[in-house]
């Protein structure tokens, strides 16, 4: 019974480590912007996201861009380890419409319509390469856009191919080379393409300035008082958000004062409101303004490269806005600077630019959002800094409460069997060979209990049942590819000792097993998973025992585990282990059966926690002991787990376990409590 405690034990700590490396999750953020003329004056818009395939739906909020028709958020969709299939969506409004989609060229910004000729006209000026755009033609547009796992390369569309393609057009096998030449060749383009623009507006301004150094003094002022009546006019408009109207009346404004550069970053600014980035730049180039408006200046600049997806150039540019401390844009330069870094992998840099947000910002929804993709940024970087790891040291310590430590019933025995107990131990990961589908690692570790009486005075009676256990195992991981599906196969092949004092004083070899563990796993649907596991040991036992009582043995298991997602994030679900179990000992005593099934609830807990209930029935007939029995246990385990620290978690829970025999000395039952921490650090691949 120690062992089979012992052996409850150890699955329970596998099964709450299992539960949180299924967590491991690839994340795509998806920029959301909702173009619409209705409601101009609402701060933010909510919009509905309903994955197709599941029919689930997550609420997104937009913030108002500036005063334009138009709100801006973002959407972080997870990709579980295994499931490499696109993912659909479709965004719907408040009455569940839904909106006209379009992906771009990229797939990383989705824009909502709810005018078909608002998202051809959107098309036509983002994409000039798509051509005259028939508008008679357009009624029958996409209202999905698909999303793919991150490490699935995503290529621009071709965008004359259709006014708006309803999916992204992937090649997961292009060289990723070629990738990156294709990258630089449109930056290329872009850039001069700009240039072209600058210096256009460059020759327009000096001939404007030829023409007016011929005008009379008289007819100079004359045009000046004509342009700052223009220019009245022109903010009175944009107050209003008619943009096309102001962006003509700085313009002609221009026409008739082009000393005046003020005239231009206004000019510049309209041009950014209607969708003019490429034109914007040109006339903000042209410039000198002072004060708050250079600041201002800096900043349209950069949201104007962010939205031509010049994204080094918007980076350093809001990078350089934040450092100005600016209490109105330095807060909104760092939220958008952090995007960037956090889609370029640039995790700490990510983390400091949210970080100066939330400390920083007078907007409490610009400071939420933060805390929200700070937090996804966590969890990335803990994502990626695991497909780059080369070793892991492991530290763990706690404290467990023992009604039972024995598994007696405690009538039997002329002792107080209730104990606390020190759990502590480490292990050290090795990752001996890695490619983009398998690693292979070499693992040793050490676990170790040291048991007290409840007044905390060590006791030789309940020491008895401390085990030291030493373990070395060979992990293996491999990623196998069918069609449109990932499996994740696992192998670990394992040596262990345990030592054990059954008798009181020092403790001595006991058991010597190998082992081998195998899981094979895969996604069913987008919220179905299935994971088998096969279980093999062999056990020498060094315990002198009557030929009946040896427990020596071979066991053989076999658990089978679906589990349904309950929400687009992963965090809550429910996954059901159905156990079969077979131990052939060298004496009958210790041979049995175990047919088990388990339930598990997983669901976001207390404190940004993740909790989890479970409960689990096993019969274990003993059909061919001397005195024949069947053992039925039942087993109910609530627990949390909470991240401290990135590299520091606790785990607190509480599990009671009954045991209902045909022989008296093995009905019991117990509580037991633990309190572990767990410390973990890796040294990473450069």
């Amino acid at each position: 019974m120690i062992r089979a405690a012992l052996i409850f034990f150890g699955v329970f700590l596998c099964l709450v480590a299992q539960a949180a490396e299924t967590k491991i999750l690839q994340a795509q953020t998806l920029v959301v912007v909702l173009h619409d003329k209705q409601m101009a004056s609402a701060m933010e818009r909510q919009v509905r996201v309903r994955e197709t395939s599941t029919g689930k739906i997550a609420q997104l909020t937009l913030q108002k861009i500036n005063s334009s028709d138009s709100w801006s958020g973002f959407f972080v969709i997870q990709f579980f380890v295994g499931d490499n299939s696109s993912k659909t969506l479709e965004f719907l409004d408040s009455r569940f419409k839904p909106y006209l989609v379009y992906s771009g060229t990229s797939g990383a910004e989705i824009n909502l319509f709810t005018e078909p000729k608002e998202m051809a006209q959107f098309i036509q000026k983002t994409q000039p390469e798509a051509g005259k755009i028939d508008f008679a033609n357009i009624g029958n547009l996409p209202k999905t856009a698909s999303v793919l796992p991150p490490e699935v390369k995503i290529l621009p569309s071709a965008a004359a191919a259709a006014v708006a393609p309803s999916a992204l057009h992937v090649t997961a096998g292009m060289d990723k080379g070629a990738i990156e030449s294709q990258v630089r060749q449109q930056a290329k383009a872009q850039e001069q393409h700009q240039m072209s623009l600058e210096e256009q507006q460059a020759r327009a301004r000096a001939e404007l300035l030829a023409r007016q150094e011929s005008l009379s003094a008289a007819e100079k002022k004359r045009k000046k008082d004509q342009a700052t009546a223009l220019v009245a006019e022109a903010n009175a408009l944009y107050a209003k958000q008619n943009y096309g109207a102001a962006e003509a009346k700085y313009k002609e404004a221009i026409g008739l004062d082009p000393e005046e550069e003020v005239y231009y970053y206004r000019y510049g600014v309209s041009l950014y409101k209607n969708e003019k980035y490429n034109e914007s730049l040109a006339a903000l180039s042209m410039a000198e303004v002072s004060g708050a408006s250079a600041l201002e200046k800096d900043y349209y600049t950069a949201l104007n490269h962010l939205k031509l997806k010049d994204y080094d150039k918007a980076h350093k540019e809001f990078i350089e806005i934040r450092d100005e401390n600016d209490p109105t844009l330095s807060p909104t330069a760092a939220f958008f600077a952090g995007n960037i870094e956090f889609q370029q992998l640039k995790f700490p840099a990510a983390r400091k630019s949210m970080e100066y947000t939330i400390d920083n910002s007078n907007d409490p929804k610009l400071a939420n959002s933060a805390e929200t993709l700070l937090e996804q940024i966590d969890k990335s970087e803990a994502y990626y800094d695991r497909k780059k790891e080369k070793y892991r040291v492991t530290l763990f310590g706690g404290l467990i409460y023992d009604s039972n430590i024995l598994n007696v019933a405690e009538n039997n025995v002329a002792t107080d069997v209730k104990s606390f107990r020190l759990n502590y131990g480490a292990s050290f990961l090795a990752i001996l060979h890695r490619t983009q589908k398998s690693d292979l690692g070499a693992q040793i570790s050490v676990s170790d209990y040291y048991s007290s009486n409840t007044s905390f005075i060590g006791d030789a009676f309940l020491q008895t049942a401390d085990p030291l256990e030493t373990t070395f195992s060979v992990p293996f991981h491999y990623e196998i590819q069918m069609k449109d599906k990932a499996l994740g196969w696992e192998l670990a092949p394992y040596y262990k000792n345990t030592f054990m004092a059954p008798s009181g004083g020092t403790r001595e070899l006991v058991i010597s097993s190998f082992g081998l563990n195998t899981t094979l796993a895969w996604a069913l649907s987008s919220d179905w998973f299935l994971s088998n596991r096969l279980d093999y040991s062999a056990d020498n036992s060094y315990l002198s025992s009557a030929a009946d009582d040896d427990q020596s043995s071979q066991r053989f298991g076999l658990t089978i585990s679906p589990t349904k997602l309950l929400d687009l994030k992963g965090e809550e679900s429910i996954t059901t282990d159905v156990i079969l179990y077979k131990n052939q000992a060298q004496g009958k005593n210790n041979t049995y059966n175990k047919y088990g099934l388990g339930v598990s609830y997983a669901f976001p807990f207390w404190m940004a926690s993740q909790g989890n209930l479970r409960a689990e029935y096993a019969n274990q007939p003993y059909t061919e002991a001397t005195s024949a029995h069947t053992d039925q246990l039942l087993t109910v385990v609530a627990s949390a787990t909470k991240d401290i620290r990135k590299d520091l978690n606790f785990l607190a829970s509480v599990m009671f376990q009954n045991s209902a025999s045909d022989l008296d000395a093995y009905n019991y039952n117990k509580i037991v409590v633990t309190g572990l921490f767990t410390y973990t650090s890796s040294f990473l691949q450069k």
